[in-house]
C-alpha cells in the first residue's frame, strides 16, 4: 500500500510538472536571434503595409520598431511577419512571432482563454459614422430620418438600431448583403451615411474619388480598443512591451520628440532625467540599456508623432486623435509614474 501511495504521488507530481508551462525567456531568445519577430497585418493602410519601396510602414509597424529600439538600441532589428487574423493567436502561441502588433481587439474571452497577455491599449476605437459632407451634419443626432448603409444581419446594424432608439431618432436602413458592396453603395449617394469602426471608415474614405467630400462624425457608439499581445508565462518580456508603450506616451506628456530628445538629455528636471536614463537604473533592472527610452524616441518619436504620421493630421486617413489623445487634452491615454 505504501508503495502504491508513493507511486501515485510521484505520478501526480510528474503530471503537474508536464501540465505547468515552462518558464520562457523571450528577451534572451530574441537577442540570440538578432531580431524581433513581430506579427503584423498583411495590408492595412495606416497600420501595417508594404509601401512602394518595399518597406513596412504604419502605426503598428512603428510599434515593432519601438520594441526593437528598446531591446537592441536601433529600430531596424525587426523581422516583420504578416499574419492573417484567424492565424494571429496561433502564430504567437507557437513562437512563430515574439509579439503581435496588429489590429486585435482586447476582449475578456481572448485575454482569459487563449494563453496570451494583452498589453495596455495603444489604439482606442469603436463604431462611428461617415456622411456626405454636403449633408452638413456635425453629429449623429442630426441624422434623424437619414438613409444609412448597413450590412444585413450584422452586429453593426444592431448597434445602430439600439443607438437611434435610445436617442429617440429614426433612420432608414439600406441593407446590403456583402461587405464589399457597402462602400460602393454609400459613395454612389444611395445612402446618407455608413457606419463601421473609425479606422475602416477612414481607409474607405481615402480610397474614394473625392475623399474631402466625406466627413467622419465624432460620436463612437460601440467601444473597441486594441493592444499588442505577448505569450503568457514571460513577465519580463511582457514588462518590456508594456513599458515601451508607456514610454511613447510619457515622451509626449513630457514634450520629448524625435527632434529634441538629445537636447532633453541636458534637462535639469528630475522626472525627465529619470525617464531618459540620465539618473537611476530602471533600464538596467529591466534587462535593457540605461538609455533605452532615448533609443525608442530616436527610432520612432513619441506616441503623438507616430499617430499623426500614420493615422492623423499628416496622413491620408486624417483620423482625429479623439480618444487617442492624452488625458490632459480629453483623451484616454495615460502612463503610470516613471519611478
Amino acid at each position: 500500500m505504501k508503495s502504491k501511495i508513493l507511486c501515485l504521488a510521484g505520478g501526480m507530481m510528474m503530471s503537474l510538472a508536464f501540465a505547468a508551462p515552462a518558464s520562457a525567456d523571450t528577451l534572451e531568445s530574441v537577442r540570440s536571434a538578432g531580431a524581433i519577430k513581430c506579427g503584423v497585418s498583411d495590408n492595412l493602410p495606416g497600420f501595417s503595409f508594404l509601401n512602394d519601396k518595399g518597406a513596412w510602414t504604419g502605426f503598428d509597424a512603428d510599434y515593432c520598431r519601438a520594441f526593437s529600439a528598446a531591446v537592441f538600441g536601433a529600430g531596424d532589428k525587426v523581422k516583420f511577419t504578416p499574419v492573417a487574423f484567424n492565424q494571429s493567436f496561433t502564430a504567437l502561441q507557437s513562437g512563430e512571432v515574439d509579439v503581435l502588433s496588429r489590429s486585435v481587439t482586447y476582449t475578456i474571452s481572448r485575454d482569459t482563454q487563449l494563453k496570451v497577455n494583452f498589453t495596455p491599449p495603444n489604439f482606442y476605437t469603436g463604431q462611428s459614422f461617415m456622411v456626405h459632407k454636403e449633408l452638413g451634419a456635425k453629429s449623429v443626432k442630426e441624422l434623424d430620418g437619414a438613409a444609412i448603409c448597413v450590412l444585413a444581419g450584422s452586429v453593426t446594424e444592431r448597434y445602430i438600431a439600439d443607438y437611434f432608439r435610445a436617442n429617440n431618432i429614426k433612420f432608414k436602413p439600406i441593407a446590403i448583403e456583402q461587405t464589399s458592396q457597402v462602400q460602393a453603395v454609400y459613395e454612389s449617394g444611395r445612402c446618407d451615411a455608413m457606419s463601421h469602426e473609425t479606422p475602416s471608415l477612414a481607409i474607405a474614405r481615402s480610397r474614394f474619388k473625392d475623399p474631402d467630400a466625406h466627413v467622419i462624425l465624432p460620436e463612437v457608439i460601440a467601444k473597441s480598443y486594441e493592444a499588442p499581445l505577448v505569450r503568457e508565462g514571460d513577465d519580463r518580456w511582457n514588462d518590456i512591451i508594456r513599458w515601451t508603450h508607456f514610454a511613447l506616451v510619457t515622451a509626449e506628456e513630457l514634450g520629448i520628440t524625435q527632434d529634441n530628445v538629445d537636447e532633453k538629455l541636458k534637462s535639469g528636471d528630475p522626472v525627465v532625467r529619470t525617464f531618459l536614463g540620465v539618473d537611476g537604473d530602471i533600464g538596467e533592472k529591466m534587462g535593457l540599456a540605461k538609455d533605452w527610452t532615448v533609443n525608442v524616441i530616436k527610432a520612432v518619436g513619441n506616441y503623438g508623432e507616430i499617430y499623426n504620421k500614420h493615422l492623423g493630421s499628416e496622413s491620408a486617413l486624417k483620423i482625429a486623435r479623439g480618444m487617442n489623445d492624452l488625458y490632459e487634452r480629453g483623451g484616454l491615454l495615460y502612463a503610470p509614474s516613471w519611478r
